[in-house]
């Protein structure tokens, strides 16, 4: 099946590199006009590479090798203006919102007692307070259209905890609590809000060398040495999922195959949660 979302009109967060951006490629892809936006550029809590201008810049000039209209701007989900900005041009240029992909997200990681006030409270600004931001933004739009799509990029740790990311256990378990608070208000409008919960997906942020040595526990850990360990949690044999693979489960909730699914997470896990 082509088309699964065409004509539609989507936002995507964080989408300048890994899964905002495998997202918004797929959505093109089944037919959608897409607006991607990303704070492309470093973030002083996290200890990896913020995405670049570049970046965004490409996956628009994508979209429109796709034949589909984009629009790509830095915005940084922490502030409601810039949010509302995007929106606003949306609806002012497209006619509205039909799907939003809620992608954007850091990450930082340290014992809970140990966390600094910047760490917490930047997790929380973007990975859970963007999230919020965006869903409040185009939930207007959708009200009005007395139809759309949310879905929000949860986190197997919506569903339990690990050591050393409290915080950002935290914000994705409030993304479940957003996904399902928002599905309850919005239904009557027609409005749909779910969460899909990825285990490991092999992005900028995870393959980070501080990120593997986190992982390994020592410096200088190697791909494959965290290949190994994170075999040992999985259900099926396979030591992470792709973008692509998250991309694909947030098409499906944001197409009308979906159509009467609303208020889930969907775990993408290799059977994690299993273990």
């Amino acid at each position: 099946m082509t088309g699964r979302v065409e004509g539609k009109r989507a936002l995507v967060t964080g989408g300048a590199r890994g899964i905002g951006r495998a997202c918004a490629r797929r959505l093109a892809e089944e037919g959608a006009d897409v607006a991607v936006i990303d704070i492309a550029t470093d973030v002083a809590t996290v200890p990896y590479a913020g995405a670049r201008p570049e970046q965004l810049e490409s996956i628009a000039a994508e979209i429109t090798r796709l034949g589909r209209r984009a629009m790509a701007r830095i915005a940084d989900v922490s502030k409601s203006e810039s949010i509302d900005a995007v929106v606003a041009e949306m609806v002012t240029g497209w006619g509205g919102v039909d799907i939003l992909v809620a992608a954007a997200g850091i990450d930082s990681w340290g014992n809970a007692w140990e966390l600094d006030e910047p760490a917490w409270q930047r997790m929380i600004d973007v990975n859970l307070g963007g999230v919020w931001r965006a869903a409040k933004a185009v939930s207007p739009a959708m009200i009005r259209q007395n139809s759309g799509a949310m879905v929000l990029i949860g986190s197997v740790l919506s569903h339990r905890a690990n050591k050393l990311f409290a915080h950002y256990t935290a914000a994705k378990h409030g993304v479940l609590g957003l996904a399902r608070a928002f599905a309850l208000e919005l239904g009557p409008f027609m409005v749909r809000v779910n969460s899909v919960a990825p285990t490991v997906v092999p992005t900028d942020m995870v393959m980070s060398q501080a990120y593997l040595d986190m992982v390994a526990g020592h410096p200088g850990a190697t791909v494959e040495e965290i290949r190994s360990l994170y075999l040992a949690r999985r259900a099926l044999p396979v030591p992470w999922v792709e973008p692509v693979d998250i991309a694909n489960a947030v098409l499906f909730l944001a197409s009308d195959e979906a159509r009467y699914i609303t208020g889930i997470s969907l775990p993408v896990d290799l059977g994690s949660l299993l273990k």
